[in-house]
């Protein structure tokens, strides 16, 4: 039978927490990138200003709040890293 190893990889983690908290700022470009291509678009008419008024601003704030949860998340995972570090270090 395999021994099976419990535990934290203190670095694989801080990584994780790094990655989530930049999926942030690549969440964030994507919302720049689609707002030009939104607000750019040559479409007039009832259907556009919907589109344009409500449906992507609630789209955007969808995506915002995914980035948010994304950086806490990564926040979380760095500080439970940090805890193991500590734990380990005594």
């Amino acid at each position: 039978m395999a021994n099976l190893s419990h535990g934290m990889n203190v670095e694989e983690v801080k990584n994780l927490g790094r990655s989530l908290q930049d999926a942030k700022n690549r969440i964030e470009a994507l919302i720049r990138e689609i707002e030009g291509k939104v607000n750019g678009a040559g479409w007039e008419g009832p259907d556009a200003r919907r589109f344009k008024n409500e449906w992507w601003p609630q789209h955007r704030q969808h995506m915002h709040q995914i980035g948010e949860q994304l950086h806490g998340f990564g926040q979380s995972a760095m500080n439970n890293a940090r805890e193991q570090e500590n734990v380990s270090s005594r």
